[in-house]
């Protein structure tokens, strides 16, 4: 028994569709479209050409139209920062205090012990509220919080 063509056009875009979902890249997702278009020209009767052709036009309409909803969604995603970047406006209090002509302070976030230095160049004291602005390699670059 062969398939209908419009099943097989559906069972492409579900391939598709399911290798969009396991990588997320956008790559597979306006062909997919595009095979949804090819198995509706099938079913309305369509040949070949026609089913071809509504399957590149599928793929491009999709590319043109959705492309650019799809990635800024997609990049609103990633806007979460992650290892040294995550620490970037975190408020912490100084555990060891911090003299500019001396060694770096010590503060704690999270439970983990960090060095820094003052972007202001002054001197930090033991329990003064500080907050993230920076980092150099492994040593935080913090300003006082002025809470008045």
């Amino acid at each position: 028994m062969i398939m209908a063509e419009w099943i097989i056009w559906l069972i492409i875009a579900a391939v598709l569709a399911a290798v969009e979902l396991l990588f997320g890249a956008f790559a597979a997702f306006c062909p997919a479209i595009g095979a949804v278009c090819a198995s509706i020209a099938a079913a309305l009767g369509f040949g070949l050409e026609g089913q071809l052709i509504a399957l590149i036009l599928g793929g491009v309409a999709s590319f043109i139209f959705l492309g650019p909803l799809i990635n800024k969604n997609h990049h609103k995603s990633n806007q979460y920062s992650t290892n040294m970047d995550a620490l970037i406006g975190r408020e912490a209090s100084v555990t060891h205090s911090y003299k500019p002509e001396e060694h770096p302070g010590r503060l704690r976030i999270d439970g983990d012990n960090w060095q820094f230095i003052s972007t202001d160049g002054i001197a930090i004291e033991h329990g003064t509220p500080v907050r993230v602005v920076g980092y150099d390699s492994i040593i935080l670059k913090v300003k006082v919080i002025n809470k008045q």
